[in-house]
């Protein structure tokens, strides 16, 4: 009785999960995509704005996580410029 009521259990939480994990993933997906291209933009930029406007853009860092509210394009760009810059003065 216990085992049949544990396994109807999970598989209807595994029911709601798998639609619900895949929209999730889709956006996770996506802010985070976003995020890593700001990133990459501002951390050469932040660069170029040490090192000069003709300098070339070192090879970009690995993304790192989003901090919560900054998951965007801009987030990306604003945290990547500034780690842009400290990598360029430490050059």
């Amino acid at each position: 009785m216990i085992i049949t009521t544990l396994i109807a259990g999970f598989a209807v939480l595994s029911a709601f999960n798998s639609t619900n994990n895949t929209e999730l993933t889709k956006i996770e997906t996506l802010s985070v995509g976003d995020f890593c291209d700001g990133w990459e933009d501002g951390y050469c930029e932040g660069w170029k704005d040490v090192k000069g406007s003709l300098s070339l853009c070192p090879l970009t860092p690995l993304c790192p996580l989003p901090e919560l509210g900054q998951d965007s394009y801009r987030g990306g760009y604003n945290r990547g410029f500034k780690a842009g810059m400290r990598a360029a003065n430490n050059d």
